[in-house]
């Protein structure tokens, strides 16, 4: 195929990674992971967070344990568990054994959630402040190392029970030697992680704010739920949905592309061979 054709078919994957990923699924894996293998990381790892975790589960499976740690490695903990769900029991303690021990741990929490709850959705690499913290305790916690960010931190006391939350802003605005547990907003909305995704898009929560805490059983905080993520899982749980494009145009100019790329990857069977 020309390099012409090749930069038309990635910029599809590029502009229309939900449209690529539905292609993708309809092909074996060997050739979708061939294809996804000659993009970009970052586009590359798009078009996977938007595939059906059991087809993207088929592709990675294929791989070698070095391009596997390295899709691993970029995707965010609740993408990585929706995959492993399709995992048998060999190929999930090989995956496993290819994140840190923190993130294995992180991962069979969320697995042990059923996929229709938003406890296996939640986001865990936020930042998490103790009421008995300073402000200059808290920013040096936050410099440490990166966290998804979101707009309000979560308080928690010595039981990892959410018992407040205030903004990042209004954190950094604050005189170092201020205690959390004078600035925090004590009344926190909170859902549980066995919470059904359908009810928790009812919740009245989103009206105030686009993401809300998430607790455990008995009551431990275990992560951070954006409004998007609810949507997000929704649409992925619908294995039968086919929601068209959102840039039909796009779509039908790139499609022919697209597929001359999968040609070229997929061997020619002579007839009478």
């Amino acid at each position: 195929m020309s390099a012409l054709n090749l930069k038309i078919a990635q910029h599809f994957l590029q502009e229309e990674p939900a449209g690529a990923a539905r292609l993708l699924s309809l092909q074996t894996p060997d050739v979708a992971a061939e294809l996804l293998k000659t993009l970009p990381n970052e586009v590359a790892l798009n078009v996977l967070k938007v595939m059906q975790p059991r087809s993207a589960a088929e592709i990675l499976i294929t791989q070698t344990d070095v391009d596997i740690a390295r899709w691993l490695g970029k995707m965010k903990l609740a993408d990585i568990a929706a995959i492993l769900r399709h995992l048998q029991d060999e190929e999930l303690a090989r995956f496993l054994n290819l994140i840190s021990v923190r993130r294995q741990t992180l991962c069979k929490m969320l697995i042990s959630y059923p996929d229709y709850t938003v406890g296996a959705w939640v986001e865990t690499d936020v930042l998490i402040l103790e009421e008995t913290m300073t402000v200059e305790e808290s920013l040096l916690r936050l410099k440490k190392r990166d966290y998804i960010g979101f707009a309000l931190v979560y308080v928690v006391n010595q039981h990892r029970h959410v018992v407040g939350q205030l903004s990042l802003t209004h954190l950094l605005r604050k005189a170092p030697q201020q205690k959390i547990a004078d600035l925090m907003d004590t009344h926190v909305v909170s859902l549980s992680g066995y919470t059904e995704l359908h009810s928790a898009l009812k919740s009245p929560v989103w009206a105030q704010q686009d993401q809300v805490a998430v607790a455990n059983r008995s009551g431990d905080f275990i992560g951070v739920l954006p409004h998007y993520r609810v949507r997000s899982a929704l649409g992925r749980m619908d294995e039968t949905q086919d929601k068209p494009s959102e840039s039909l145009d796009l779509l039908d100019a790139y499609t022919s592309s697209f597929v001359s790329m999968l040609d070229t990857l997929v061997p020619v069977k002579v007839k009478g061979k």
